[in-house]
């Protein structure tokens, strides 16, 4: 009777310790699991903060080529993207220099950048010569 209450014993031991390194393994598993989630949520704000930089870019790039062809018609307006409701919003402020304002809007998102272009035009008529004195992003 000895000889088997030692070995139910052992057993119960080992039994013990499989269920402790399932829960050591099943904390593992669980706290990787949520860190690859955090890194996906960052990754995608990386990138919708990115699309929205380059989305405001479109509208300096937008602005430009229409005071260099000399078709600036209005001073404010906004371009959205057939893709979805992604959309630049332009102003210009006629000067010297002149100011554009774009502010980029990634909507999926609601990620938006603010970028402010001055700059001088030059030549007696269009197409115009740009010069870009400053380029900067607007931090909210």
């Amino acid at each position: 009777m000895n000889s088997n209450y030692k070995k139910l014993n052992k057993n119960g031991f080992v039994l013990i310790m499989t269920l402790f390194t399932v829960l050591i393994l099943a904390v593992l598993v669980v706290s990787l699991l949520s860190s690859t989630a955090i890194d996906m949520n960052l990754l995608k704000n990386h990138m919708s903060s990115f699309k929205a930089y380059y989305i405001a870019e479109a509208g300096i790039a937008d602005a430009i080529d229409k005071i260099r062809q000399d078709t600036l018609t209005v001073n404010n307006w906004v371009t959205s993207f057939p893709s979805g409701s992604d959309q630049y919003t332009v102003t210009v402020t006629a000067g010297s220099p002149t100011v554009i304002n774009s502010t980029g809007l990634a909507a999926t998102s609601n990620f938006t950048r603010i970028l402010e272009v001055q700059l001088s035009t030059s030549g007696a008529s269009a197409p115009y010569d740009i010069s870009i004195r400053q380029w900067k992003e607007i931090v909210q």
